[in-house]
């Protein structure tokens, strides 16, 4: 009986490496591949495989939007109120996020390591419990401020993902230029706004997209702090898969999809068109 070689051991590691890849590949692309085909259906109910292909909810989701009923529907209403959430929750992590930043890879003082574990817990925190705790918090304080209590609960989750690209992106700068336009006579805020944020822009702009993304998808912290008038999306796919069950949903879901790869594409060309330049 002959014994493998190490070129045969080599491929047939290979060949399992590229089986267990492909493998995680269809685990994660399946649900999504599924909710793109079942919103093609031609039929009345969530069927897979469905019984023909048309774009009949898509011109449903079209008519929710712009149609006469519109308003009673409450697509364009919460796919509106999303947005603004969404690109508030980037606004206000990218404000907070980036000179928080920059303190921490550049300063040191007591606490930094403490303060670095403790920004990162939200992420680690059960979204479940955070929602109730902030839920409470409104309660109790009487503070009930509509669109911004959801804003804060969305940039408590997003800015330690915001911060940490932003600390990568930084922690690529070399020391020596802000040195050196010191030796020149330019003030830290001059350095800060003409050699770090340029240098780092492709990171704060990738975390600021990923938030927004983050922010625009989040249901549980939405869940707890929603109201009639601040109706996010997320709220409106939930309680439409909840009542109706109407493939609508999934165009949807689709056309979301769609949109945040769109937006990860956009990022990932701008970061490598900058990398290509640099």
């Amino acid at each position: 009986m002959s014994m493998p070689t190490a070129t045969g051991r080599a491929g047939m590691e290979w060949q399992l490496v590229k089986g267990i890849t492909c493998m995680l590949l269809a685990l994660m692309l399946a649900p999504i591949c599924m909710v793109l085909v079942i919103s093609f259906t031609s039929g009345d109910t969530l069927q897979f495989p469905p019984p023909a292909l048309s774009l009949r909810w898509y011109q449903e989701v079209w008519t929710m939007l712009v149609g006469p009923d519109a308003g009673i529907a409450r697509l364009r209403e919460s796919l509106l109120v999303s947005l603004e959430i969404a690109a508030l929750t980037s606004l206000v992590c990218v404000l907070a996020g980036v000179p928080a930043s920059y303190a921490l890879e550049r300063y040191r003082f007591a606490g930094k390591t403490l303060i670095e574990e403790l920004i990162g817990l939200p992420v680690v925190f059960p979204a479940v419990v955070l929602g109730i705790a902030l839920l409470v918090l409104v309660s109790a304080s009487g503070l009930e401020s509509g669109i911004f209590q959801i804003v804060v609960a969305h940039s408590i989750v997003g800015l330690p993902f915001l911060m940490r690209n932003c600390m990568t992106a930084m922690r690529g700068i070399d020391p020596m230029l802000e040195e050196a336009a010191k030796t020149l006579g330019a003030s830290p805020p001059r350095v800060f706004w003409e050699i770090v944020l340029p240098l780092a822009s492709g990171g704060i702009a990738s975390g600021a997209i990923l938030v927004f993304i983050l922010s625009f998808n989040e249901f549980t912290l939405s869940y707890f702090l929603y109201s009639v008038d601040v109706f996010p999306l997320s709220i409106w796919l939930f309680q439409q898969a909840n009542t109706s069950f109407s493939p609508a949903v999934f165009a949807v879901s689709s056309l979301i999809v769609v949109v945040n790869v769109a937006a990860v594409l956009v990022v990932d060309a701008v970061i490598g068109s900058r990398g290509s330049a640099a």
